[in-house]
């Protein structure tokens, strides 16, 4: 019972979680920490730009988009897994759009650190207990590297990782589309981006997936990628 219990799981992971798409999520953990926290480290004390168009002041503070904010961490999830469903090829093209849009984050975090002005949250109901808690925990009264939005590329790039794929339902590849957008209208309403911050992501997410949309230009990472998977004792015939 317990050999076939294992078979199963076995079966589950290399149908959903296939062992050549593990060390590519992982440098994508790994990267988006460095880009997020590390830089954080250098930027502190320095001087910080805030980006606030009028445009932005007019947008209104609507607290209950909080749960679309944080259910995108598990649509992220779901999303860089069911990627790997288009076959190995895309799912390169995938990563290295996320790692190039990601060196691209850190590049500006450094160079160009941001910051808004956020609101006073007075209302007491969950969601505005929520929300508050969202600002005490992400940087309080000085959030930093909001240009470009890492929370609205990764959904846009989550909604190109699966977009025409034939392993997908199609209603689900919609699902993405709208949920995407979603996210990105929460970064808005919710005042923890600014319009600019949301532009810059979605265009480096257009950009670099029309980039690689040559496979030898994404050759070099599955390569890579390929080779320590062979090092560590892990081959695949595909």
């Amino acid at each position: 019972m317990r050999e076939m219990n294992k078979s199963k799981v076995r079966q589950f992971l290399n149908r959903w979680l296939p062992y050549w798409c593990v060390l590519p999520l992982a440098s994508i953990l790994l990267v988006n920490a460095v880009a997020y926290f590390g830089t954080q480290i250098f930027t502190k004390g320095r001087p910080h730009v805030d980006l606030t168009t009028d445009f932005d002041r007019a947008v209104p503070l609507i607290p209950g988009f909080i749960w679309i904010y944080l259910l995108a961490f598990a649509f992220w999830g779901a999303n860089y897994i069911l990627a790997a469903q288009r076959g190995k090829m895309t799912y390169y093209r995938f990563v290295a759009t996320d790692l190039s849009v990601h060196l691209c984050c850190l590049l500006i975090f450094l160079i160009l650190p941001t910051t808004n002005v956020r609101p006073e949250i007075l209302g007491n109901s969950l969601s505005e207990r929520a929300l508050r808690w969202l600002y005490a925990t992400d940087g309080g009264s000085m959030p930093t590297n909001l240009l470009p939005s890492i929370h609205c590329y990764v959904s846009w790039l989550c909604y190109r990782g699966i977009k025409g794929s034939t392993h997908i339902p199609v209603w689900y590849q919609r699902f993405s589309l709208v949920f995407a957008i979603l996210v990105v209208i929460s970064t808005q309403v919710l005042k923890q981006h600014y319009i600019v911050d949301a532009i810059a992501a979605l265009a480096l997410v257009e950009f670099f997936w029309w980039f690689y949309r040559k496979g030898e230009r994404v050759l070099p990472l599955r390569r890579f990628f390929e080779a320590l998977d062979k090092k560590y004792g892990r081959s695949d015939p595909a």
